[in-house]
């Protein structure tokens, strides 16, 4: 710890402390204070921490994220810390006979991410206790179940007269760290319905938030 003696203009005396921390082999480097972090030793200056990120003691090398906020592996310690998206918006559907049509909306909340993708979780449901299980693996997507980019998939090759519930989920970078209750969108359906003309049904009353 060095110390530096100050002369006021009125002849008093007063300590100023520099807090000083070890770095690299060749010598010392000044500590980051409290919401301060440097990520090396090389680095000259000290940054502050990113938004929802913080620092509580002296000489940190990066910033905690707060409570269900999260940083991606990949994320540079210099990025903000996110949160998973919120659950998608107005999920429509349309039947024709076997194959089921959804489209939605984007998230309110996109958790402060632009990598949102959607996945679908497709449950098929008994007639007398309501009891829910996946579907098999007899069910096609198109485009595809997850990593969707687009608002919309087709589901095909359903069970007849069958009754089945889809979950629409917005997922992004730090979706699987969360141990949050997962948040999304869903609908159950009725299959071997005649065809209804093309005509959509809002889902909103099934949205799970």
């Amino acid at each position: 710890m060095r110390r530096f003696a100050l002369r006021s203009c009125h002849g008093y005396r007063r300590q100023v402390n520099k807090s000083k921390v070890l770095g690299s082999p060749g010598g010392i480097t000044d500590a980051c204070g409290r919401g301060f972090y440097k990520s090396s030793s090389q680095d000259l200056q000290c940054s502050r921490c990113p938004t929802h990120s913080f620092s509580d003691k002296e000489g940190s090398s990066r910033c905690d994220c707060e409570d269900s906020y999260y940083r991606a592996p990949s994320d540079p310690p210099y990025v903000a810390c996110t949160r998973p998206p919120s659950a998608p918006q107005n999920l429509i559907f349309n039947i024709n006979q076997t194959t089921v049509s959804l489209e939605w909306s984007p998230p309110a909340d996109n958790g402060g991410r632009n990598d949102v993708t959607y996945r679908i979780l497709c449950k098929r449901c008994s007639w007398e206790q309501g009891e829910c299980v996946p579907c098999g693996s007899n069910i096609g997507y198109m485009p595809q179940q997850t990593g969707l980019v687009d608002n919309y998939v087709t589901v095909m090759d359903l069970l007849a007269h069958a009754n089945y519930t889809f979950e629409v989920e917005a997922v992004n970078g730090v979706s699987d760290l969360s141990r949050s209750q997962r948040l999304f969108a869903a609908v159950s359906i009725t299959t071997g319905q005649a065809v209804m003309n093309g005509s959509k049904f809002d889902a909103d009353s099934n949205l799970v938030e």
